[in-house]
């Protein structure tokens, strides 16, 4: 099993994620399969609405079961299980063998307010 997408200028997260993004503390989002962003800004967004930008700084291509603490923790997580738990709720089963995409990123710029995302596919 494997996909190969692009990733438009929406990097999406969870609701569960979303404080620790803009916070500064989740610098990394590990993404089934191959993900090929296609611009380096992108907008963060979570439940409809756009938080703020960030900036890709990096993405790395390799299977889930090489993994090492580091990712995991950068992802936020506190075990390679949790985050295997993560990705097959969201992408059913996985395994060690499958391919992933590690994005790093940095939050470059944090909204005072979300911004709905029905009014950036407008003008942003």
């Amino acid at each position: 099993m494997g996909r190969d997408v692009g990733l438009g200028p929406y990097m999406r997260f969870k609701k569960k994620y979303l404080d620790a993004v803009l916070a500064g503390r989740k610098r990394v989002t590990v993404r089934y399969g191959i993900v090929r962003p296609r611009f380096s800004l992108v907008y963060v967004v979570c439940c409809g609405e756009i938080y703020g930008e960030a900036l890709i700084t990096r993405v790395v291509y390799t299977k889930l079961g090489s993994l090492g603490d580091d990712v995991v923790s950068a992802e936020g997580m506190e075990t390679r299980e949790e985050l295997m738990g993560e990705l097959r709720e969201i992408y059913g089963d996985v395994s060690d063998d499958d391919p992933v995409s590690v994005i790093y990123f940095t939050l470059v710029r944090k909204y005072d307010k979300p911004v709905p995302l029905a009014h950036g596919r407008g003008g942003y």
